[in-house]
């Protein structure tokens, strides 16, 4: 058996081999021997990692909350001000660009659930931690009399969260009528009218 931090490095391996494929070719037609080979291993040396397409994307999926979780996370934690903790929360959930090719596959790998989201536990998961980190990020800065909420925090946060996924896809999309600059400064927008703060601006 591999040591466990080699372990660790492999399943990256195949996920980062994984968003390459995604990136040129259909996500429907992918089989882990395209992995494999990829990688240049066995199927089945792919298989001790992940049994099946189904795994290996759902794992792909789940992969998002280490950027769009934890290291927004580390940046509320990082900065004392409200309202630049939202704004940097907003840009930090966003793509990078049309470019952008792990935003691009990770959210390949998400509508590669389906629309069965109560039998995908997983996945429907992914959506509801983010919209918890913007729920207490709202939440406290109400209670620091930074924030004006005119709604729940928790229908704010929603809404920050479907807007976020949408204009991103739009930017990963390639729509010449919409790209980041423009999906920050309606997010910001939005997120002002909300709050009643106003937000510095953002790359």
């Amino acid at each position: 058996m591999a040591r466990p931090n080699r372990q660790v490095e492999r399943r990256n391996e195949i996920l980062d081999a994984t968003i390459a494929l995604i990136e040129r070719n259909d996500v429907v037609t992918l089989r882990i021997a395209d992995v494999a080979g990829e990688l240049g291993l066995t199927a089945n040396a792919v298989r001790y990692y992940f049994k099946d397409m189904a795994e290996l994307l759902s794992e792909l999926a789940l992969r998002s909350d280490a950027r769009f979780y934890d290291d927004r996370r580390q940046v509320i934690e990082d900065t004392a001000d409200p309202a630049t903790q939202l704004a940097l929360t907003i840009a930090a959930g966003l793509p990078t660009g049309p470019e952008d090719a792990e935003w691009r596959a990770i959210w390949r790998a998400v509508l590669a659930a389906g629309f069965e989201l109560d039998q995908r536990s997983d996945v429907q998961g992914i959506y509801h931690r983010q919209v918890g980190l913007y729920t207490e990020l709202l939440h406290s800065g109400a209670e620091a009399g930074a924030f004006a909420l005119g709604s729940p925090a928790a229908d704010v946060a929603m809404t920050l969260m479907s807007m976020e996924d949408y204009l991103g896809y739009r930017v990963v999309a390639r729509d010449p009528a919409l790209d980041r600059p423009t999906a920050l400064r309606l997010m910001r927008q939005y997120a002002e009218l909300a709050t009643g703060a106003r937000l510095p601006e953002t790359d």
